[in-house]
This record gives C-alpha cells, structure tokens and sequence, in this order.
C-alpha cells in the first residue's frame, strides 16, 4: 500500500469517526438572532445526545465570534472565562445543562456578526454556526430652516437631522400631498465611534414653489417608517398676517381721529374768522385777510394731528 492510499484511508476514517460522535452529540443553534443596541441579546443554542447516553456531561463549551482571536466565552476544566457582557445565558449553569446558549448583556454595533458555538462532550463532540443581527432606532427627527422665517414667496432650506440609529437608515420628505420630493434633497450618513449613524438631509426649497407644509421621514435599513416630524410653512406666514392685522387695526382709528380733527378744526378756524372778522368791523383797524385766519387754524390743526400721530405710534412701538 502506498503513502496515497495510506492517507486517503485515514480520511476516510477520520469522517466516519465524526460522523460517529455526531450522531452521539447535536448542537443545535437559531440560524439568526436580532438584538437591540444596549439590550440584550440572546444567541439560541441547545445540546442533543443520544438516548442510550444515560450519564452524559459536558466537558468544553467554545463560543467564539467571527474575527475576534480568543473565545469570548469558554467553559473549560470545570472554569468559565469569558469576555465582559458575555455569559452562559443561564446564570447556574453547570455540566449536566444542555442550554449552552449565549447571552450578550450589553448589546453594541461591535457584537453583530456570525459565531460558532462548539462543544465537547463525553461521548462526542459537535459545533453549530449562528449570526446576530444588531439595530438601533432612530430618534424623532428634527427640523431646521435657512433663513429661520420662510415664507411661500422667499424659498430657502429646509434641514433634517436624526441619529442614534443602525444600521444605515434614509430620510425622506414629503409635502401635505404626499408628494415624494426625497431626489431633490441631499442626505449626509456618518458613523460615530459606537458604530451608530447620525443622518442630514438638506431639502431646498424654490421662490415661488414652496408649500406650506413639508414631513420628514426616517426609516430604517429594512424600509420601515420609524419617526416623522412636520414643518409647518403656514405658521410663519400667519404670524406676519397677524402682525400686518395689528398695525392696520392700530392705524384706523389714527386716520379716523386724524380727519375729524382736520374738518373740525377748518370748521372752528372759520367760525373764529368770521367772529374776529365781525368784531373788527366795529373798529377803526383794518381787517386781516381771511385767508391769513384760515392758514393759522390749519397750522394748529397739523400740529394737533402731528401730536396724536407721535403718541398712537410711539406706544405702539414701546409694545412691539
């Protein structure tokens, strides 16, 4: 027999006697599991033996993650060692326990990837292969404005920020009839130190073809709406009407007050003209022109509305 056929039996072998201890010990382990940033998160395995295995024990327990070097969880000559937040996810357990699964107590965008769970028994050995998923939700996002009042006829910018969100998530934005305006914005992702995404989208908005209300939407990486935030363009535009209101409300009854003073005031000039005019009559002096005491009643008159005008205005003002 040569050195070939020599190595070609021991594989063989070597198959059967894994296929062997396989059929003596199963780990069996959830394909996937999703875990919560900074909660925790459970990775599903149990062990199966054969029936006629009446007094099975476990000798090692390796949990090791994809890319890491040194096993963030192992049992071994009756010690468990393990990395900070990572624990059996029974907190007694002990040999004669087949839930070998592995709890995670603080849960970062760091722990999401593929593990193997292998086991070592007393009749056999065996190891399973399972994946954990992390995500994080979005905060309620927040809305800006570039000029900080827009209004239908100015245009401008509007900005929308949300983080604390994994994976990588979308803003959209929409107006009050739902009409989808996400391609015309710009959207900026970057991710912070804890793996978590921050996200800006910048929504510009043209003189002349702006609504009065737009919705910003954050979704995740699966496509799911998480938070929403309206900005209402109408807001500001009612607050200048209202203004507007104000001062034409505080300005009719200065022009109302104005012209009554005018008219009196000519009607009272005459009146004295002509009283002055009678009584000079009877005298030797020479009269003055008429005229002359209509322009001097109409001065006073000016200097009267003039008056109302700086008190009416000026309190206004103080009040604004």
């Amino acid at each position: 027999m040569n050195m070939a056929s020599i190595g070609i039996l021991c594989s063989i072998i070597f198959v059967i006697l894994i296929r062997a201890n396989a059929a003596f010990v199963k780990v069996q382990c959830m394909t996937e599991s999703v875990g919560q940033y900074g909660q925790q998160s459970l990775l599903d395995c149990n062990v199966k033996h054969a029936e006629e295995v009446s007094d099975f024990k476990i000798r090692v327990v390796v949990w090791k993650k994809e890319g890491v070097d040194e096993p963030v969880l192992m049992f071994n000559k009756e010690e468990i060692t393990s990395h900070p937040d990572f624990q059996f996810a029974e907190p007694s357990w002990n040999n004669r326990n087949m839930n070998v699964s592995l709890l995670i107590t603080n849960t970062k965008v760091v722990d999401s990837g593929a593990y193997t769970c292998m086991v070592i028994g007393n009749t056999g050995d065996d190891m399973s292969d399972t994946n954990l998923k992390v995500t994080a939700k979005y905060k309620v996002p927040t809305i800006s404005s570039i000029p900080e009042k827009i209004t239908l006829n100015t245009g401008g910018s509007l900005i929308c920020k949300s983080d604390g969100g994994y994976p990588k998530g979308e803003i959209r934005w929409f107006d009050e009839y739902n009409t989808d305006w996400t391609k015309s914005a710009k959207m900026e992702a970057k991710q912070t130190t804890s793996g978590l995404f921050q996200l800006s989208s910048e929504l510009t908005l043209l003189q002349g073809s702006v609504f009065s209300k737009y919705i910003c939407q954050v979704f995740n990486a699966s496509g799911g709406k998480e938070a929403e935030t309206t900005f209402d363009i109408s807001d500001v535009i009612n607050k200048n009407n209202t203004i507007e209101e104000e001062n034409s409300r505080t300005e009719l009854p200065f022009h109302f007050v104005a012209r009554t003073v005018v008219i009196g005031s000519v009607i009272i000039g005459l009146l004295l003209a002509l009283l002055i005019s009678k009584r000079r009559s009877r005298c030797k002096y020479p009269q003055p022109p008429i005229m002359f005491l209509v322009r001097i009643s109409i001065f006073f008159s000016n200097h009267i509305i003039m008056k109302l005008y700086n008190q009416t205005f000026g309190a206004f003002a103080g009040v604004m």
